[in-house]
């Protein structure tokens, strides 16, 4: 069987790095470049990749360039078997869709149908949902909506934040995918329908989305810490002014306030953080970095019981 690979961030990578060790046949691999305010840019290392295997590749090509390039193909009976999408934010149109002999297949790490969509993995997290899923799905002209070939949960505990939930996700997408290429190959895999009077749906993330309400529980604000640390942008607040990016929290418990502010700082703990109010319980607010500044822990900034955090 023949593949055309498309492929973004670390996910798009792996999937490579997997196909060519299982002894796929990738006649072309399609790779999309990671957006600006991402620190982690893994399409350097899938160029590097398909130099090294001698695999044609296109960076960032338009939907006109990515037809011309398959249809050419065709012309010198460089056939598609199968259209996959790894990591790839962009939907492929039903035109090119169309194009694979067999299937055009993508991976979703959700709770399908569930959390269609944007950012699964890093909503989860800030909806606080107890698992998530890995799943191997056809692609079709609406969102992640396909019918599903392989799926398997993966479990979220209180623990995870958007690193080691990952990594989870990679383990069992390996697995999976090493239990269906077997298939692929033979042709002899089945599909599942979507029930689609369950599907939600998420909306794309920007980095000011990050900004945190001391009116929340610290539910709330932890999972959304969890969810957007490093390598994404973060949840950030304001101190005095000078906007603040917390990189790890943890809920901590006090005594009850009577007379609560969310936001104030109500403890100062040496080389451990500060703990901050919130609209219900309290954080303890441990590694954070100034903008343009070093990531280090919070009772460094941090230093008085009279400060309140908020825009």
């Amino acid at each position: 069987m023949k593949y055309v690979l498309f492929v973004g961030s670390r996910l798009g990578l792996e999937a490579l790095e997997l196909l060519i060790g299982e002894s796929c046949i990738i006649t072309h691999v399609f790779i999309e470049k990671e957006h600006e305010h991402e620190f982690e840019k893994f399409y350097i290392r899938s160029i590097e990749k398909c130099e090294t295997e001698n695999i044609n590749f296109s960076v960032n090509s338009t939907q006109n360039e990515i037809k011309d390039i398959l249809t050419e193909n065709e012309s010198s009976n460089i056939y598609i078997d199968y259209i996959m999408s790894f990591g790839y934010r962009r939907m492929i149109p039903n035109d090119i869709i169309e194009m694979a002999r067999v299937a055009a297949l993508g991976t979703h790490f959700s709770p399908l149908p569930r959390y269609r969509g944007f950012a699964p993995l890093n909503w989860v997290l800030i909806n606080g949902e107890s698992e998530t899923a890995v799943n191997l799905f056809y692609l079709d002209k609406e969102v992640d909506n396909g019918d599903i070939v392989e799926s398997e949960v993966v479990p979220i505990s209180y623990n995870d934040d958007i690193n080691t939930l990952f990594e989870k996700c990679i383990v069992v997408f390996q697995e999976l995918m090493r239990r269906a290429i077997p298939k692929l190959e033979k042709g002899t895999f089945n599909a599942v329908k979507q029930d689609s009077d369950q599907a939600t749906y998420t909306c794309a993330r920007n980095p000011e989305d990050g900004i945190i309400n001391w009116n929340w529980s610290s539910t709330r604000i932890y999972n959304l810490t969890r969810a957007l640390t490093y390598p994404y942008p973060g949840a950030f607040s304001f101190l005095e002014g000078q906007k603040i990016f917390i990189w790890s929290c943890e809920e901590y418990k006090t005594p009850k306030y009577e007379g609560s502010v969310p936001g104030k700082v109500i403890r100062i703990i040496k080389d451990q953080g500060v703990i901050v109010l919130c609209g219900e319980g309290a954080v303890l607010i441990k590694e954070i970095q100034l903008e343009n500044g070093e990531r280090i822990t919070a009772d460094k900034v941090i230093n008085s019981v009279r400060l309140t955090l908020g825009i």
